[in-house]
């Protein structure tokens, strides 16, 4: 027996609005982006479910990965806020929560007194390189039971829509 969608209400909100309007097509467009939304959410909640322990968060996480991967695991605040895709308030307050968690500390330009980087402490590169063979197994999972093919094909036509809204 098939698992209950937890998005079924709300699918079936739509076909009743549907037929009482006698417009299927019109409808099919707003379930789709809401199925769209719907499963961000769901997947966000996934992502960051093994991070609760830790105190972490998938933007934490992903920001540590960021600095880790970035020339002598450092980054300047500003290069974190363009790869994260956020603001500088935002990328500010991811910086704030590494450096009080103790995996990233401000250290200062040796070229340029006025600049700063945020550099992985020891803990954090211990807690990156740690976390990133079980991470990976566990992003992979979400996507068990697709074909290669249709995994090419989800990410051809999630690139497709994000080029739309760009």
């Amino acid at each position: 027996m098939d698992k209950i969608s937890s998005f079924q209400s709300f699918e079936q909100a739509m076909q009743g609005l549907s037929r009482r309007l006698s417009s299927r097509g019109a409808m099919r467009e707003s379930v789709i982006l809401r199925l769209f939304q719907h499963v961000a959410l769901r997947l966000n909640d996934y992502m960051d479910e093994p991070f609760k322990t830790h105190g972490l968060n998938t933007t934490l996480w992903t920001s540590l990965v960021v600095i880790y991967a970035s020339p002598d695991h450092r980054l300047k605040p500003s290069e974190l806020s363009v790869f994260m895709n956020s603001s500088r308030t935002n990328s500010t307050r991811v910086a704030r929560e590494l450096v009080g968690r103790g995996f990233v500390d401000r250290v200062d330009d040796e070229t340029d007194r006025r600049q700063l980087f945020l550099q992985l402490t020891k803990k954090g590169l211990a807690f990156v390189e740690d976390f990133l063979p079980p991470r990976r197994a566990y992003v992979k999972q979400a996507l068990d039971g697709f074909s290669a093919d249709e995994v090419d094909e989800l990410e051809r036509l999630l690139r497709k829509l994000l080029h739309k809204l760009d």
